[in-house]
């Protein structure tokens, strides 16, 4: 964008739910002249296609999808409105192409503060029951919004960004192109639903980071062990902070015994310690404690040796955070439903994937394909034809 001037008027735009108007502090002006709202763009994983009901519709068979003939223009349409405790005290948008939307105000002025908002979002959704990964500033993009509802990619940081910009620009390749070909389809209140639900837990558990909850999820599907488990532990940590004031030292008052309130208040209550009371205190189950000490010991070897965690160790951990949270619901008499977030650490089988494979003709369930591409042959594939280049250097032999 060029130029920007201040605007007091807000954008008007029919909000599905009670809220104020999608605004900016200012207005700015495209390279076409065009007056249009400053918006920072989120593009998690997985890609889905976000309907405003069953009214709402996207069909293109694949010759439309091959040929880039789609409907585009639904790709840069924006879905839903719904408030999600900004600190702008404006609402949070979903577009048509599953794109998360801020308005670029004053407030988003650092990507951080953006990254934590969209991060809290995600995090809260995920507890709801849908399946959606944190992000990185590199999944962040700059666009604009046109008073009527619809928005564009105007630049992008990373792939994810380059790919939502290249499909409502039908610009993309063949490989990304498919993915509008029947994709994933989730309604708008579904969304605002379970946005709903998870931002309970982080209104209760105030002292719980979102971005680390998510992101601990996040790098255990994508097999990072480590970054799941230093992720995990700071959760933990925090969890137990906030069972250790709110339902542990309460007690502690409730009981006038000299000097028993400074020891309990002092700082000398390590993690271990304060896991070993609340098992006492029947808050923690047995099984709970031998999670927690496990990933206790494989985040110390971790940190101190150098030691990777295993898959295990990281599984035990999530785990462990998932029961503590079902304990402060319990104990704080708020909603949780831990199998929803139990469902993402059962064996690999469950973890949403993309539906796309690379395998021989032979092996493939040909009753369940939908669409498929043929691998192109390189030197040395059973099926290759003509000449190519070859040099001594490069060429493999077998070890004697």
């Amino acid at each position: 964008m060029s130029k920007f001037f201040a605007c007091k008027t807000s954008a008007k735009i029919c909000l599905p739910l009670p809220t104020k108007n999608f605004r900016s502090d200012c207005y700015g002006v495209n390279r076409f002249g065009d007056k249009v709202v400053p918006i920072i763009i989120a593009n998690p994983k997985p890609f889905r296609l976000v309907l405003r009901d069953e009214s709402d519709h996207w069909m293109p068979n694949l010759d439309e999808v091959n040929s880039k003939n789609y409907d585009y223009i639904k790709l840069h349409r924006a879905t839903v409105f719904f408030d999600a405790d900004l600190k702008c005290k404006l609402p949070v948008c979903i577009g048509f192409d599953g794109s998360f939307i801020l308005p670029a105000s004053k407030d988003y002025s650092m990507i951080e503060t953006a990254l934590d908002d969209f991060n809290r979002i995600f995090a809260s959704i995920f507890i709801g029951g849908i399946y959606v990964t944190s992000i990185a500033p590199k999944d962040l993009s700059h666009g604009e919004m046109h008073n009527e509802g619809y928005f564009r990619h105007t630049h992008t940081f990373g792939s994810r960004g380059d790919l939502y910009k290249a499909l409502g620009n039908r610009d993309a390749g063949a490989l990304d192109n498919i993915k509008l070909l029947n994709p994933p389809i989730v309604y708008r209140g579904e969304f605002t639903e379970a946005y709903s639900k998870g931002a309970v837990v982080f209104n209760k558990v105030n002292n719980l980071s979102p971005s680390l909850f998510i992101s601990a999820f996040t790098y255990y599907l994508e097999l990072q062990t480590r970054e799941a488990l230093t992720n995990s532990w700071i959760c933990i940590e925090q969890i137990l902070e906030h069972l250790w004031q709110e339902v542990m030292l309460p007690d502690v008052k409730a009981v006038n015994i000299q000097g028993r309130s400074k020891f309990m208040n002092s700082q000398q209550w390590t993690a271990s310690h304060k896991i070993e009371l609340l098992y006492q205190s029947g808050i923690l189950t047995a099984e709970t404690y031998s999670k927690l000490t496990d990933a206790r010991l494989s985040r110390n070897k971790f940190i101190h040796i150098g030691k990777a965690p295993s898959h295990e160790n990281a599984c035990n951990a999530l785990y462990a955070l998932i029961e503590l949270i079902s304990a402060c619901a319990e104990q704080g008499g708020f909603e949780f439903d831990k199998n929803v977030l139990i469902e993402y650490i059962k064996p690999k089988d469950k973890v949403p994937h993309s539906g796309f494979k690379v395998a021989n003709a032979k092996e493939v369930d040909w009753t369940k394909v939908t669409h498929w591409k043929p691998v192109l042959p390189i030197p040395g594939d059973k099926y290759w034809e003509g000449e190519f280049e070859i040099f001594a250097d490069i060429t493999l032999e077998s070890l004697p």
